[in-house]
């Protein structure tokens, strides 16, 4: 029996050995066949090359310039600089260049998706007082790659910092303009900059004459989304039939180098800002050139990358997780105002003027201008009420309940929600979670944005622009209507709105939005106090906690302005202002179907239609022109509100004629001369 079952195991063994068969070792899989770029890397007479199918980049080992050649196109970074790197070590703060590296390796390196150079510079010193030529504890990693099979160019830096820290990098270096045509710029709405623009341009510090003295003494910096800076994190250039565009992808602590001189050339480059003191974590751009192509292409590779990585939410996707939103579409907007109150001391009161500092409309008055406009024949209308806080408008926020009792109190605010239903209208406040007023009830100063040091001329925005000073490590500031105010740490933000809104539900007042001030607008803001630290990506989180909450408690919400962070939180920005030298509607290509604008308001229909906006409410619904103006955009917006821009051109040679072209084939011509405008096909009203 044992031999039986012996020779059944051989048996079934020999079956089973029979049955294998061995697999003969394969070729090496080509690069192409595992779609690792087409690209070499190569180094010969002080240039390394990386060579791709469709471009080509020469690094110059002696002064880390870069060119980009794209098909018929050469794209030129220039050299390094003196001013390349900030650096603070052992509490003193100076420039270096990164060429003037003890020790500077360039090797090949290849991710496997993309392929090109990794440059590591250590040995860096500094002949100062303090540091003494002592080599810094410091060492900076470059990387410049090919990527995709678009080949785009993307450049990353990485510092290792330990007891030296580095403050601000510009890298990679500015673009050599002397031969572009156009800069692309995505301050507020977008602008074309020629080369040989005449006049000298800057971002923000632009305003129109007789109000200079606004920005005289502003010392602002540039730095990502401050909407006068920075609307999107982009910018691009052209030249002759060629362009490119730089995409910022780590935007949060962002900036760029920005000269532009009478005449030009426009120098711009990227500038990465220190993140509570250090550079803290790796930055990295991304260009890519187009061989034929203009703004518009640019537009849509960058509405590509926002919807490759979630910042794109499109109107459609808002409607359907909140359907109110769907109620703002094809409706005018109007702004209503209940108390205005300046601090008494404060730089807005005007003590030889006293009837300037003081102006109430009632909840109840405002209720009864609205029963007059549905009289009038407004069906629809969508209303923000500010100056509805106890004190009034900029008064003792985040704090701001109970409502103004010389506007009425609790129940005349109850009664202006009550007609606002009645009406059908949709409604809102206006409201505010970042000034932190002295005299708010629950002010104190842990709670407040403290810089990193005593000495140091404050940073925070707006305070640069409008007067500001430090007490101890906090900035203070003292322009809008409630006087004297620091900054909220955001953290604190999201607490404020819950309790204020909380409370409204205990009175039976339940808004239907909120219209978050400021957030679009300003740029996040750090604070260095060690008990509750925040850096901008935290505060910026912290703001679009306000926004969620609002959205699943209350409904629609809206800000100001809208730097594009904002775009997955908000439904509606109110518009910011057109371009400065050549304006053209960058934002709209980009997010026309994501987040409703108004482009402008009567004043400025053209733009407003041009745009595909939502109207604001004639100041005299009586005047039947402006009334039919309005009908006009409404029904625009109730067309194409849910649609892409895909297209915008000048018909001039004077940038006076344009045509904004929408998804569905609408087109808007204007024509800023004559005044006119041609909607095709025509709006049936």
């Amino acid at each position: 029996m044992r031999e039986y079952h012996f020779n059944l195991i051989v048996f079934a063994l020999a079956v089973f050995l029979s049955s294998v068969v061995f697999a003969e070792e394969l070729p090496p899989v080509s690069r192409e066949q595992w779609r690792a770029p087409a690209v070499t890397v190569s180094h010969e007479k002080g240039k390394w090359i990386i060579s791709g199918k469709k471009n080509k980049v020469i690094l110059s080992e002696s002064d880390l310039s870069i060119k980009v050649q794209a098909g018929p196109v050469n794209w030129m970074m220039v050299p390094s600089l003196e001013n390349d790197m900030l650096v603070k070590s052992k509490g003193e703060e100076f420039y270096l260049r990164l060429t003037d590296a003890g020790k500077i390796d360039i090797m090949p390196y290849d991710t496997g998706y993309k392929t090109g150079l990794k440059i590591r510079f250590e040995q860096f010193r500094h002949n100062g007082l303090l540091n003494k030529g002592l080599e810094l504890d410091l060492a900076l990693c470059l990387t410049v790659c090919l990527e995709g099979k678009a080949e785009e160019l993307v450049c990353e830096a990485v510092a290792i910092e330990h007891e030296a820290l580095v403050r601000q990098l510009d890298w990679p270096k500015e673009l050599d303009a002397n031969d572009v045509d156009y800069t692309v710029l995505n301050h507020v709405r977008g602008n074309l900059l020629p080369r040989n623009w005449p006049e000298t341009y800057h971002p923000y510090r632009n305003v129109p004459r007789g109000q200079e003295s606004l920005v005289a003494g502003d010392v602002s910096i540039i730095q990502s989304n401050l909407i006068e800076c920075w609307s999107m994190s982009w910018w691009g250039f052209q030249k002759c039939k060629s362009a490119m565009i730089l995409i910022v992808e780590t935007s949060d602590d962002a900036a760029y180098k920005f000269v532009h001189p009478a005449g030009g050339p426009t120098v711009l480059g990227p500038r990465w800002l220190a993140s509570l003191g250090r550079l803290r974590y790796p930055r990295s751009v991304r260009m890519c050139f187009f061989q034929k192509g203009n703004y518009v292409n640019l537009c849509k590779r960058y509405r590509r990358h926002v919807m490759d990585t979630g910042q794109f939410v499109s109107l459609k996707e808002k409607t359907a997780r909140e359907p109110l939103v769907a109620k703002l579409i094809g409706i005018p907007h109007l702004r209503q105002h209940a108390l205005r109150n300046y601090k008494p001391g404060g730089r807005r009161y005007d003590p030889e003027n006293p009837e300037r500092n003081y102006r109430v409309t009632t909840f109840d008055e405002l209720a009864q201008r609205l029963r007059e406009l549905k009289a009038g024949g407004i069906e629809r209308l969508y209303v923000t009420l500010a100056g509805w806080p106890y004190l009034g408008y900029d008064r003792q926020h985040p704090d701001v309940l109970p409502p103004a009792p010389a506007a009425g109190g609790w129940e005349g605010l109850k009664r202006w929600a009550d007609t606002c239903k009645e009406l059908g209208y949709i409604y809102n406040l206006h409201d505010q979670y970042r000034d932190y007023y002295i005299d708010a009830p629950s002010y104190d100063t842990q709670f407040a944005v403290h810089e990193e040091d005593t000495m140091s001329r404050p940073t925070a925005f707006p305070g640069t622009r409008f007067g500001t000073w430090k007490e101890g490590y906090i900035p203070f500031m003292d322009y809008w209507d409630g006087g004297k105010m620091a900054y909220l740490n955001a953290r604190f933000a999201p607490g404020h709105v819950v309790k204020n809104y909380q409370l409204m539900f205990e009175h039976s007042i339940r808004m239907q939005g909120s219209y978050l001030d400021v957030f679009g607008y300003v740029p996040p803001t750090e604070d260095f106090n060690p008990e509750h630290p925040l850096t901008r990506a935290d505060c910026m989180k912290y703001r679009a906690v306000c926004f969620k909450w609002a959205r699943n408690n209350l409904g629609i919400v809206g800000t100001e302005d809208g730097a594009d962070w904002v775009v997955p939180y908000v439904d509606y920005c109110t518009g910011a202002n057109a371009g400065r030298c050549i304006s053209v509607p960058l934002y709209n290509l980009v997010y026309h179907d994501a987040v409703m604008t108004p482009e402008g308001e009567l004043r400025d229909h053209l733009r407003c239609l041009l745009n595909g906006g939502f109207a604001t409410i004639p100041r005299d619904i009586s005047n039947k022109k402006d009334m039919g103006l309005m009908r006009q955009i409404c029904a625009l917006h109730e067309r194409v509100a849910l649609l892409e821009m895909t297209n915008h051109e000048f018909l001039d040679k004077n940038y006076r004629k344009e045509r904004s072209t929408f998804a569905d084939g609408t087109t808007v011509t204007i024509d800023r001369d004559a005044g006119t405008y041609e909607i095709k096909p025509e709006l049936e009203l």
